[in-house]
């Protein structure tokens, strides 16, 4: 077998046992790795009636053929379970260092179970394991627990996949990190602190045996130049910071917590006034790119840090959303929700529908432990982040995420958050780009521009081996017309699938990243007989399998939605007057293309095309 181990770790927390579990090549052939895998498990051993918070719950590290290996991009590694904050599949992928040292301690996921009856943190050494006490740990941020654990381990060279104080206080949207690598979103961080797991760390030097070392060697290194090359001047510099201006000119109405396009200082949170507080660019694992960025702020002295990012969604979602404009008050604001663990997608979001909801009076000062958020107050919206991650006063409610906060507030409040399944909107405006909102709402883990690059087709990224050579026109306008939505969806959630499935991070898509690369990478390292078409059948079977698991657990038409204020047209900008009409008619044009009934359910006839017998049980008996 080449680019795995044929191994599965598994560890019991409640029985403090080890084991490890031996898989043969045909399950790599079906599922890759990372989240394909991970979905193999999850459903075979996660119902629908377990608590995600419980010890019944199971959560899936897993990494793909190329951790490990010299290729691009692959500095990666997902993370998979039931979700606290939509109770549906979740999974994350996150850079930083830890998916390829994982890798090369010998194994190919690590899956665990149950509660340790005290803190613990897992220590996995070139295959050997052992359950060690973390109570001493148990309370410290992101960046103390990693040092921590450490110099725990006197051992320097190990890398930590931990969580904070919010994962130990089970905010819903807690995250896995390790170092400047976030595992966000669904809030698997308040899984590992469910099971009071504080953190996962690794050593590894085994080398990975792949079949054509030569070949692997000269094409990532040609990949390397490449993607290099066409960055350096972009990403490199600026990361994602440099996306603001450009979504904001393209129509993008996320002012005042969605309802305007309009945002006069939208200058301030530019890419160049975040080049005041970058100290230097940061890569992941064998990345040419090195989009994260380290950050530093000496003044004023209430917003001063020093840490990693800020990203486009944590500038989007806690600045523009809530119009504040000031670089470094965000950086500070994104610091501080990276060393809660807290998602700061899912935090801008809260602070944006508080704001709103303040501003409505429907709720008050008394109510907020004295807190006034007003639009564009960074100090205010740092208050209600403390209280968040500390699940302090109505902080408590928030750490709950979008969805019981506003069942909390009243029925009147369901009107004005932005989500699908429970997981609440990134910062990529449907009213802009329609058939996002078809992605969002079919999306396996609520509504996400990572689980299919829907978006990055209107600026030019394509698929030609797909069959997507072109930016798809109806007319005049592309951007705003449904009637290539569910092709467009599908093809851009497939490859999707197969990035979180190999485990290589999509940013390589800057560079000039094509499937084609991915395949051949993928014929050198495993030896397989690949090809385009089969790689398409591997990437549906998946993203079947994840739709499974949904359904199983409850998921139906009814929740393949679009949120309210998406139909509230914008008044100015680029999409002014604009909405993703028709939805209905569309979805049910996306169930057909994917052979799904009218109910969003995977057909007998699809599953079994797709060799998925082991769904047809979940979802038809």
């Amino acid at each position: 077998m080449y680019g795995y181990w044929g191994k599965i770790l598994r560890v019991d927390l409640s029985k403090g046992l080890v084991d490890v579990e031996k898989v043969d090549q045909s399950l790599f052939e079906k599922y890759l790795g990372g989240a394909g895998i991970a979905g193999k498990i999850i459903l075979s051993e996660v119902g629908p009636g377990v608590d995600p918070l419980s010890p019944d719950n199971i959560i899936v590290f897993a990494v793909g053929p190329f951790q490990g290996v010299r290729i691009p991009g692959s500095g990666r590694w997902t993370v998979s379970s039931k979700s606290p904050l939509t109770d549906i599949w979740a999974d994350s992928c996150a850079g930083g260092n830890w998916g390829p040292e994982f890798k090369r301690s010998g194994f190919d996921a690590l899956v665990i179970k149950g509660r340790a009856a005290s803190p613990v943190y897992l220590w996995i050494n070139d295959g050997k394991v052992e359950i060690r006490d973390a109570s001493r740990i148990w309370g410290k941020t992101i960046s103390e627990a990693d040092s921590e654990i450490k110099k725990d381990l006197r051992e320097p060279k190990a890398k930590v996949a931990c969580i904070g104080p919010a994962g130990e206080r089970l905010v819903r949207f807690a995250n896995v990190v390790n170092e400047h690598g976030i595992a966000g979103r669904c809030g698997l961080g308040a899984v590992m602190g469910s099971k009071n797991l504080k953190g996962v760390a690794v050593r590894g030097t085994k080398k990975i045996k792949v079949a054509k070392q030569e070949k692997v060697d000269e094409y990532s290194k040609t990949l390397f130049k490449e993607y290099y090359d066409a960055t350096v001047y972009t990403m490199r510099k600026f990361g994602t910071t440099a996306s603001v201006k450009k979504y904001y000119e393209r129509g993008y109405g996320l002012s005042k917590n969605w309802r305007e396009w309009v945002f006069e200082e939208v200058d301030g949170i530019d890419g160049n006034h975040f080049l005041e507080i970058i100290v230097k660019p940061v890569a992941c694992t064998y990345c040419p790119i090195a989009c994260h960025k380290r950050t530093k702020v000496e003044e004023p002295k209430k917003y001063a840090y020093e840490g990693y990012g800020p990203e486009y969604e944590t500038i989007s979602l806690l600045g523009w959303l809530n119009k504040i404009s000031d670089a470094k008050a965000i950086g500070y604001m994104g610091y501080l929700c990276d060393e809660y663990g807290i998602d700061t997608m899912t935090t801008g979001s809260l602070v944006g529908f508080t704001t709103e909801c303040y501003e409505k009076g429907w709720i008050t000062r008394e109510d907020l432990d004295g807190i006034e958020p007003r639009w564009g107050d960074a100090d205010a919206a740092i208050a209600l982040i403390h209280k968040i991650g500390k699940r302090e006063g109505f902080g408590g409610v928030l750490a709950e995420g979008i969805v019981k906060s506003a069942e909390y507030i009243g029925s009147k409040a369901s009107k004005i958050i932005l989500h699908c399944k429970g997981l609440d909107y990134p910062a990529h405006d449907p009213r802009s780009f329609y058939p996002a909102a078809i992605n969002y709402a079919t999306g396996t883990r609520g509504a996400c521009h990572q689980r299919g690059f829907a978006t990055w087709h209107a600026s030019g990224v394509l698929i030609p081996e797909w069959g997507i050579s072109k930016v798809i026109e109806t007319g005049s306008n592309t951007l705003h017309s449904m009637e290539n939505a569910p092709e467009i969806a599908i093809k851009y959630q497939n490859w999707a699938t197969l990035f979180n499935s190999l485990v290589q991070c999509e940013y390589m898509i800057f560079g000039g990243l094509k499937l084609t690369h991915q395949i051949n990478l993928l014929r050198y390292v495993t030896g397989w007989d690949i090809d385009a078409v089969s790689l398409e059948e591997i990437a549906e079977r998946i993203f079947n399998l994840q739709r499974v698991i949904d359904v199983y657990y409850g998921v139906s038409k009814k929740d393949d939605s679009v949120p309210f204020r998406m139909f509230e047209p914008l008044e100015s900008g680029k999409s002014a007057g604009k909405m993703p009409l028709p939805f209905e008619k569309t979805l049910l044009e996306y169930y057909k293309l994917r052979g799904w009934d009218s109910d969003g359910k995977p057909t007998t006839e699809r599953l079994v095309e797709l060799n998925l017998g082991e769904a047809l049980k979940p979802v038809w008996e």
